[in-house]
């Protein structure tokens, strides 16, 4: 069964055998409960090392700090590090000294399947089971079938590493995955600002008229504090759907609560009255006050910047055919249009120059520049 470290013995003990090698990689991952909890958070922590793994309860009301410091000066054997780092940093302000992410390397390979369960199952013939992957791990206590679900993300990364890492080195590449982790351990994580302005515009909603989006603005704002309230995903309080539903036909004039939200289960009573008071302050605001479609910002028409994207895109392309990569990972849109506005400015282009003023990777950049 897997150890779980959820008292202060038992993260005493995991400390005195991290201590014995601190020098080991060591495979890393978490789960959290976005699925499941408005206020999302890190719910579990899963380490293996030696073969061995463990997962660490965050929610016991333990002091962790010693256990990320210990953590924070290895080199981390992870897959999609970005959100697991994001939601460590967010959550305990940890940082990472070094990172093997083996789904960044599969993509440096050229891999069609980068998710962790194909690779383990091209690469180490391990199947992984998924059923568990929405389960809520913000529950207590958790039964050994999460336990063991939690901790077979971890223990075969190893292998995997080992298996990349042979691949990358045979296509001279383990330095372009060196670079692409190093930036990621680096990355800012900045916290998104709410922006009022913008934030309830569901997909689709630019292209409503303005007295429709109104009405769309009113019950997300509804439900967005419903959903705090309660500690839930917004679409566990009102689908998009059903929002957008109810937003055209009240926008038409319909009042009829059954009517704008049809379906087999009524809306909470709580949530019945919020509703109707967004519909009845969406209905009562004045034309002038219905918000229009969103504007970007403009951006004047620069036909010699598109030329010059265009021949950068060409090469990318060629480059990408030639490595049997995606072109996006040779290089994004951003990624070439900023390359074309330094090589607009300085009329050519270096691999020093657009890794300092275009923010490329340096592999990136000696692709782009030769």
């Amino acid at each position: 069964m897997t150890p779980v470290v959820a008292a202060e013995p038992s993260l005493r003990d995991l400390l005195s055998l991290l201590d014995e090698s601190p020098e080991a990689p060591l495979s890393l991952d978490t789960e959290a409960d976005s699925f499941h909890h408005y206020f999302e958070k890190v719910c579990l922590l899963q380490l293996a090392s030696g073969g061995a793994a463990f997962v660490v309860d965050p929610l016991a009301g333990l002091d962790l700090a010693p256990l990320m410091s210990r953590i924070a000066g290895r080199t981390l054997l992870m897959h999609g590090a970005d959100y697991d780092l994001r939601l460590l940093n967010r959550g305990f302000g940890f940082r990472a000294r070094d990172v093997f992410d083996t789904m960044i390397a599969a993509q440096l390979l050229g891999e069609k399947e980068i998710g962790l369960a194909a690779l383990l199952q091209k690469r180490a013939g391990v199947t992984l089971d998924k059923t568990l992957q929405r389960a809520d791990w913000s529950a207590r206590p958790l039964g050994p079938e999460l336990l063991t679900y939690a901790a077979s993300d971890v223990l075969h990364l190893p292998e995997l590493v080992a298996s990349l890492s042979a691949d990358l080195a045979a296509k001279g590449r383990l330095a372009w995955h060196s670079e692409e982790c190093a930036r990621l351990a680096a990355a800012p994580f900045t916290a998104q600002k709410d922006d009022p302005e913008n934030d309830w515009r569901l997909k689709g909603t630019n292209a409503l008229p303005n007295r429709e989006r109104a009405f769309v603005r009113a019950l997300w704002e509804t439900r967005e504090a419903r959903a705090q309230e309660l500690d839930r995903p917004p679409f566990r309080v009102l689908t998009n759907e059903r929002l957008l539903f109810a937003a055209a036909l009240a926008a038409k004039g319909e009042a009829d609560l059954a009517k704008l939200s049809p379906g087999p289960r009524s809306l909470p009573p709580a949530l019945e009255r919020e509703v109707k008071d967004a519909l009845a302050k969406a209905r009562a605001l004045p034309p002038e006050e219905w918000p229009g479609p969103r504007r970007g910002e403009r951006v004047e028409p620069d036909p010699a910047l598109e030329r010059e994207i265009d021949k950068l895109k060409k090469k990318r392309d060629e480059r990408a055919t030639e490595l049997a990569l995606d072109p996006g990972i040779v290089a994004s849109r951003a990624a070439l249009t900023a390359a074309a506005r330094v090589s607009r400015k300085n009329g050519r282009l270096t691999p020093d120059t657009l890794v300092a003023d275009a923010g490329l990777s340096r592999w990136r950049a000696e692709l782009l520049a030769t």
